[in-house]
């Protein structure tokens, strides 16, 4: 164990001080954000540190497991882009693309959302729904940690007009989605929540349906 925190840290440092953020701008690099990242970043690893995935919950992890964005690159994707910032102890992520669907997959689509629900059991979440502080009718994933160093941002806009499915994903790097997007991602304020909201809480024992997500082909 104390060998992988040390291969961890080394890397690090190495990446916080090396400059090795990394930018995605075209719909062709799409899976960078599964294989490509996880190659950079093992790439300065030592073995005991290397990943598989981002995905999941932890230090240098997307603290996500992005159920929304599709494994395989939407036929519909129109825009992509994605950014990502080593740091010491947990890293900055941006991720945003956009998808135009037909009248049909676009209406398929946002019932999916609606009725979207994930379900432990005992409890049972669905997305939290906003039509008051972001530039478009807005569905809500993550909202944690608010302003602070390990926040988590996840969420789904949805502009009618153009038949148009926004989807962002942000570890504390909103500010570059803002400047290479064609929407107004930032809400008008942050603090609109009581508290963190998540619908991964107890995720290991959640069952759900996102079969919807074929509407984006």
């Amino acid at each position: 164990m104390k060998k992988v925190l040390a291969g961890i840290l080394i890397v690090s440092f190495l990446f916080a001080f090396c400059g090795c953020s990394k930018e995605r701008t075209n719909i062709s690099d799409y899976q960078y954000m599964y294989d490509g990242i996880v190659k950079d970043w093992n790439k300065l690893a030592s073995p005991s540190a290397e990943r598989e995935s981002l995905l999941g919950f932890g230090e240098y992890l997307y603290n996500s497991q992005l159920i929304f964005f599709p494994r395989e690159t939407p036929s519909t994707l129109n825009e992509f882009y994605f950014h990502w910032t080593p740091g010491i102890d947990v890293d900055g992520y941006a991720i945003y693309f956009t998808c135009v669907l037909d009248e049909n997959n676009y209406i398929a689509f946002v019932d999916g959302l609606r009725n979207f629900e994930v379900s432990n059991g005992t409890e049972t979440k669905k997305l939290f729904y906003d039509t008051e502080h972001f530039s478009c009718p807005t569905y809500i994933a993550q909202w944690t940690e608010v302003e602070e160093k390990w926040e988590v941002l996840e969420y789904i806009m949805l502009d009618e007009a153009k038949r148009t499915v926004v989807f962002i994903y942000t570890m504390s790097e909103i500010e570059f989605i803002e400047e290479h997007s064609s929407y107004i991602v930032t809400p008008t304020e942050f603090h609109f929540l009581e508290g963190d909201f998540s619908i991964y809480k107890d995720f290991d024992n959640c069952t759900y349906d996102i079969s919807f997500l074929e509407y984006l082909n």
